[in-house]
């Protein structure tokens, strides 16, 4: 389905009204965060609105349903960003469901609505991103042993437990294995895995954590030609590297609002605190990162497959610090309110933390970017 600008842009004017007049209500109070009937109604709302995708077999405009043109890739961002503006939690709830219906639908499973509702991608390993084998494996060279080895451990599902942040009720999930020196893909239901309770996380109140693994074979495994598996991996991967940079964005901007606001009102030593020197440097930290991660989301507004996975490995390395950065300034400008839950910046801070850390986090990265440039002895 062709999308053009102008389609482009009302899509997305109609995300934002539903962010703010429906999510962003739901997140008046931070201390109190949405639970988790609230969030299984809103995805159903985003689901019959069209912003996230329905069964495979429908063809519509939801995230990141196409990935094909440009103007559909700024689609995906820019809706993630309105989303995440309100609450960034749900914003990487939907993203990850998002993607699932994507591999899904590139696999050729047969869902059903509420099969997607329901299902969640893990998109990595137990730990990392494969060091640098990963990116081997990416680019078709040939493997060592060591590299083998490396990636069968990495992607034993039985063996090691992987993390997942997703909603309370989540049914099914959708997530890549190593089969025959190759990534294969498995589509299993809950109650086929051991699922235990992960530790209290650091953000993303709205969801909850799971220590997730599958000492049983089951569910459905799709095994791929290899270059029609590294396909589906790059794409899904360069994809969820671009939501979590959008899902940032959207954070940074709400809380650039609520610092430039709070400096615009509060007082001290007889003037707002806007006048003051602290404030305007800590605002300006502010200004530039969003600027940079502007220029970053639009240069990468591509074709996905004409898209470097370096290069958006790189910009997240690069950029999700200074989000993290610019997120602890806004909650500095707050002064000693700025640490209180029922202010807003200290989850944005935390939530922030979490985007950093996801898909293998940043330090994981340069080893990844040493296998894809052939930096490695």
């Amino acid at each position: 389905m062709y999308m053009d600008a102008e389609d482009s842009k009302q899509m997305l004017e109609e995300v934002g009204r539903f962010s703010r007049e429906r999510i962003a209500g739901m997140a008046a109070r931070p201390e109190s965060p949405v639970n988790a009937d609230q969030l299984t109604l809103l995805t159903q709302e985003a689901c019959d609105l069209g912003i996230l995708p329905q069964a495979t077999a429908d063809e519509g405009f939801g995230i990141w349903e196409h990935s094909d043109a440009a103007q559909a890739m700024s689609f995906n961002t820019g809706a993630l960003r309105h989303i995440a503006h309100a609450i960034p939690g749900v914003a990487f709830a939907w993203h990850r469901l998002a993607l699932a219906r994507f591999v899904a639908a590139e696999l050729g499973l047969a869902l059903e609505p509420n099969d997607l509702t329901g299902m969640q991608l893990v998109p990595t390993g137990h730990y990392g991103l494969g060091r640098n084998s990963l990116a081997k494996w990416l680019k078709a060279e040939a493997l060592s042993a060591e590299d083998r080895s490396m990636l069968s451990d990495w992607l034993d599902r039985g063996v090691n437990a992987t993390t997942l942040y997703a909603p309370r009720d989540w049914e099914s999930l959708v997530w890549p294995v190593w089969s025959d020196d190759h990534i294969a893909w498995r589509h299993v239901q809950r109650k086929e895995l051991d699922v235990r309770p992960g530790k209290a996380q650091h953000g993303f109140d709205e969801l909850a954590g799971f220590v997730v693994s599958q000492p049983s074979p089951a569910g459905k495994t799709i095994k791929l030609a290899p270059d029609a598996s590294r396909s589906i991996y790059a794409r899904m991967f360069k994809m969820d590297l671009l939501g979590l940079l959008a899902i940032g964005a959207g954070a940074l901007d709400r809380g650039q609002a609520l610092a430039r606001d709070y400096a615009g009102i509060r007082k001290q030593g007889g003037k707002v605190i806007a006048g003051h020197a602290a404030v305007q440097h800590m605002l300006s930290d502010i200004e530039i990162t969003r600027h940079n991660v502007d220029i970053a989301l639009a240069a990468l507004a591509r074709p996905v497959d004409e898209l470097d996975i370096g290069a958006i490995a790189a910009t997240r390395a690069s950029i999700s610090p200074a989000l993290c950065h610019a997120a602890n300034q806004v909650m500095q400008v707050h002064g000693g309110i700025g640490y209180m839950r029922d202010a807003g910046p200290e989850k944005l801070v935390r939530d922030q933390n979490m985007l950093k850390l996801m898909s293998g986090g940043t330090r994981e990265i340069h080893a990844f970017l040493a296998g894809w440039t052939g930096a490695t002895a």
